[in-house]
């Protein structure tokens, strides 16, 4: 994961105290729940992302002697495959 824990709770606080002070929301709850949601659906977001790197390491993996024969480049192989499989998912990165 890119973000650490705090970094996320900073930004769950940023885009709230933003979205209140240009009154493009008006909270029906207690402030503390909804900064919790932000954060567990970034954190879930982000979980996703890593769980597709992952998966997209792993099958570079069974073809990096045809990836190294071929001198294909590896960060564009991969870049590839990670936005045609979260497209395919329905992901947004």
């Amino acid at each position: 994961m890119r973000l650490h824990k705090e970094q996320v709770e900073k930004l769950s606080r940023t885009i709230v105290e933003t979205l209140k002070a240009k009154d493009l929301v008006v909270l029906k709850t207690d402030e503390r729940k909804v900064l919790e949601r932000i954060e567990a659906a970034i954190l879930d977001d982000l979980r996703a992302e890593d769980a597709l790197d992952r998966e997209v390491e792993q099958m570079l993996q069974g073809h990096s002697g045809a990836i190294d024969t071929q001198k294909i480049d590896y960060r564009k192989m991969f870049s590839m495959i990670k936005n045609r499989l979260a497209k395919e998912r329905g992901l947004v990165l």
